[in-house]
């Protein structure tokens, strides 16, 4: 705990707590956050803990508790969205006594865990409990020569070449019911002619496929795909001039 005068002056005056401490340690004023200092060999097993003050405040919130001995004040930023105060200190395994001090004051967080010290002041308290580490496989520090061969070893598997007398078959026939995409669907006209033509309800095989229109002027090509939302079809045509001015081929 910290002494009193070193925790009245933090708190900007009177109104804090009483503490029976022998000596008073001076408060490091420069840590905002928690995390400025050097790493020690105690923090190597510490925790990261959230915490988090939502009962409003006009300046500032900071957290200061046993964790750090008392000796530093962390200050909590506010969130974007709200008024609560929120950091993350990391905090070694333990139980753990700390205060908020707001605008000024010291005070404490009634919607979490309370207790009474050595002086009967009340404060927030924590347990952090040490976070499991999982276990390494075994020979995992060994390097990959002194490793034992899995079950199935890289030799097992195989990439033979292709045989060239693959890159000269013909490609596989395209199947029957996806030669007839609405590109190339001469439109049916409606009785009476005044309204117009419609096309064909496209098989659900031809959606969401590209499709290469056959019947245009040389030069141009015409590229489709159609898709559907519920009862409705959508077809979408890209039109663009072929490479080299050739004929799209059928």
């Amino acid at each position: 705990m910290g002494g009193t005068e070193s925790r009245e002056a933090l708190a900007g005056g009177g109104g804090g707590p009483s503490w029976n401490m022998p000596a008073t340690p001076t408060l490091d004023m420069t840590a905002a956050s928690g995390l400025d200092a050097p790493p020690t060999p105690q923090l190597k097993c510490a925790v990261p803990v959230a915490f988090r003050w939502h009962h409003g405040a006009s300046r500032e919130v900071y957290v200061v508790g046993s964790f750090s001995n008392w000796q530093t004040k962390i200050r909590l930023t506010r969130e974007a969205i709200g008024d609560a105060y929120v950091t993350v200190v990391q905090i070694v395994p333990g139980i753990h006594q700390y205060k908020f001090i707001v605008d000024g004051e010291w005070r404490c967080a009634q919607d979490q865990p309370r207790c009474l010290d050595s002086a009967g002041n009340e404060n927030n308290c924590i347990e952090i409990e040490e976070a499991e580490v999982p276990e390494e496989p075994e020979g995992a520090d060994q390097p990959d020569w002194a490793r034992e061969e899995p079950a199935s070893p890289r030799s097992s598997y195989s990439c033979p070449p292709v045989d060239p007398d693959e890159y000269i078959k013909d490609p596989p026939v395209v199947p029957p019911h996806l030669m007839l995409p609405l590109l190339n669907v001469p439109p049916r006209a409606r009785e009476p002619i005044y309204l117009g033509f419609i096309l064909p309800v496209p098989p659900l095989a031809m959606l969401n496929h590209a499709y290469v229109c056959r019947a245009l002027p040389e030069g141009l090509t015409a590229v489709g795909v159609t898709s559907r939302l519920r009862s409705k079809y959508v077809t979408t045509v890209f039109y663009t001039h072929a490479a080299g001015g050739g004929v799209v081929p059928p």
